[in-house]
C-alpha cells in the first residue's frame, strides 16, 4: 500500500534541499514552495510528483498536508511558524527556533493550544556518534563530567541577519544541554564584530551549571580552517566527539591520569581509543524520521519546542553580553 503524503517543505535553498531529498526519501513529501520559480526544476528531478508552489500560504490549504518543514532564513521564521500552526499544521523549522525568546514562548504555547507537534532542527542531537556518547557518559566510563567545551569554527558563511552566536552556537548549546540536565546558574559571553558592525563574526560564551559542572562554546566565521569540536571532561577520562574527522577518528575516549607524587603533579598520557558508532546512519534522516515518527505514533524526539526555548535563552543571555563589548 502507497504511504500518503503529509508534508510540504517551505523554502528549497542552501539547507532545504537536503530536507527535500531525505523527506522524498522517507516517503511523506508532497510539495515544497520557493520564491525562486527557477527551482522548480530542481524538485521535479527529485520526483515529478512533488508539487511545487512559489507562494506557501497556497499550501496552507491543502487539508492532506498536516505537517510542514521550513527551511527559510531565520529571521522569517517567526512570522511563517505562526502561519502554519494558526493554519494547524504540526511544524519542523530549522534552528533557531526564532531570533527573540518571547516570541519563542508564543509559539510553543500556541502549538500546545492547537495540540500541534512543533520540533527545531538541532541536528547534532541526531548524530550517532553524539547518541553514542552519551551512552558512554550514562555508564560511567568518563567518571563524573567536569567541564565541557566546544568549537564550530570556518571560514565562512556569513551571515547579515544573525550573528555567528545565533547561526553557529546553537548546536552546541542544543548537546550541552543535553549532555548537563542540571540547572544554568550564568551566562557570559564576548565576542567582535569585524565585517559587520552589525552582527558579531566570533564569540565564545561561558556557561555555569548547579551541579559545579562549566563549558564554554567558541564559534567564529573567520577562522583559516573548519574544525567542529565537542569535548568533555570527566574526572575518569575524556571524551572527543569531531565531526569533521574521518569515521574512525570521529568519535574518541582518552583515559589519562594524573597521579600526585610529593605535591607534583605527574600526567601519564594514554592514545585515543576509538569508539565505533553506526557509521552509516545519515544525522539529517534520523532527525527526519524522528519528526514524521514524533507525527503518525507521538513519540516526542529531543529537540522538541520547550528544548528550542531553553536554547534560545542561553543565545539571547549571551547576546546581551555580546552587546557590551
Amino acid at each position: 500500500m502507497k504511504k500518503k503524503k503529509f508534508l510540504a517543505l517551505i523554502g528549497y535553498g542552501y539547507w532545504g534541499k537536503n530536507l527535500a531529498r531525505d523527506f522524498n526519501s522517507l516517503g511523506v513529501l508532497k510539495a515544497v514552495s520557493d520564491v525562486n520559480y527557477k527551482t522548480k526544476c530542481e524538485v521535479k528531478k527529485i520526483s515529478e510528483d512533488i508539487l511545487f508552489k512559489r507562494n506557501y500560504k497556497d499550501l496552507l490549504k491543502d487539508p492532506d498536508i498536516t505537517s510542514v518543514a521550513i527551511a527559510t532564513p531565520a529571521k522569517s521564521h517567526y512570522d511563517i511558524v505562526k502561519e502554519c500552526l494558526i493554519a494547524k499544521k504540526n511544524v519542523f523549522v530549522e534552528k533557531p527556533l526564532c531570533l527573540n525568546l518571547n516570541d519563542g514562548k508564543k509559539l510553543v504555547t500556541l502549538a500546545k493550544k492547537n495540540k500541534l507537534k512543533l520540533m527545531v532542527g538541532h541536528l547534532m542531537l541526531y548524530h550517532p556518534a553524539f547518541i553514542k556518547m552519551i551512552d558512554i557518559i550514562k555508564k560511567g566510563k568518563i567518571g563524573k563530567v567536569r567541564y565541557i567545551y566546544s568549537n564550530r569554527l570556518a571560514l565562512g558563511k556569513l551571515r547579515k541577519e544573525e550573528d555567528v552566536l545565533w547561526s553557529f552556537a546553537p548546536h552546541d548549546i542544543s548537546m550541552i544541554l543535553q549532555l548537563v540536565k542540571e540547572g544554568l546558574i550564568s551566562v557570559k559571553a564576548f565576542g567582535a564584530k569585524y565585517l559587520n558592525k552589525k552582527v558579531a563574526d566570533t564569540s565564545i560564551t561561558l556557561l555555569k551549571f548547579k551541579n559545579k559542572v562549566k563549558a564554554h562554546i567558541f564559534v567564529s566565521w573567520l577562522h583559516p580552517y573548519k574544525d567542529q569540536r565537542l569535548i568533555v571532561v570527566g574526572d575518569k577520562g575524556m571524551l572527543v566527539f569531531a565531526d569533521v574527522l574521518e569515521h574512525k577518528n570521529k568519535l574518541l575516549f582518552y583515559n589519562h591520569k594524573v597521579k600526585w607524587v610529593k605535591d607534583i603533579p605527574k600526567i601519564h598520557k594514554a592514545e585515543g581509543t576509538n569508539i565505533k558508532f553506526d557509521y552509516n546512519s545519515n544525522p539529517l534522516m534520523i532527525e527526519c524520521n524522528a519528526f514524521i515518527n514524533w507525527v503518525l505514533n507521538g513519540k516526542k524526539p529531543p529537540s522538541d519546542g520547550e528544548e528550542g526555548l531553553r536554547v534560545l535563552k542561553i543565545l539571547e543571555l549571551a547576546k546581551r553580553d555580546l552587546i557590551k563589548w
